[in-house]
């Protein structure tokens, strides 16, 4: 149990929330500094786990502003949670997409994201993918960027399970009292 109040008790606090916030921008910003500083055009799925990346960020400001409060807490939370699961799905399709050979081995030009959120005409720079998908020749401890995107997304979403589940526990209350005695 002593893992779960310590869990319980990191969730409230404001500097896990600001670093989660802070992972996000600057994943965020490596996707960018790839695009534009290395030249590396982002394919339809990089443009997608730049979307899920903005999960983390905006779960870190509300957890940040928030962390004593259940529900922001728990949106928070969710919100950290369901962007590592939606990222964890689009990674995974990255990964088999890049090494997927012969017919129907590209993916899409065109992002496809929901009609009230248009993200890649609102920030076409960010979020729209000019390039197909296709192994980058990138490497760094002989993991491919979809390797480490997908590790990334794999590593919040137990993260953030941990979070949630460790809400369903009885929280441990200190008692003072019996210190003096």
């Amino acid at each position: 149990m002593g893992f779960i109040h310590l869990i319980q008790s990191l969730t409230r606090h404001r500097l896990v929330w600001i670093l989660l916030f802070l992972l996000g921008v600057v994943l965020e910003g490596c996707g960018l500094y790839f695009q534009y500083g290395l030249r590396m055009d982002p394919c339809v799925y990089c443009v997608y786990e730049r979307a899920f990346y903005m999960s983390f960020i905006i779960a870190g400001l509300v957890g940040f502003l928030y962390p004593n409060f259940f529900l922001f807490r728990q949106l928070a939370t969710l919100t950290f949670l369901t962007g590592s699961a939606g990222g964890l799905y689009v990674a995974f399709e990255h990964l088999t997409s890049v090494y997927q050979t012969g017919f129907g081995a590209t993916c899409k030009l065109k992002a496809s994201y929901p009609s009230f959120m248009p993200l890649d005409e609102w920030l076409p720079w960010m979020f729209s993918p000019t390039a197909s998908c296709s192994p980058l020749g990138w490497e760094l401890f002989g993991f491919s960027m979809p390797e480490w995107i997908f590790v990334s997304f794999a590593t919040g979403l137990v993260v953030a399970s941990l979070f949630l589940l460790s809400e369903f526990f009885k929280r441990k209350r200190n008692n003072y009292t019996n210190f003096y005695r």
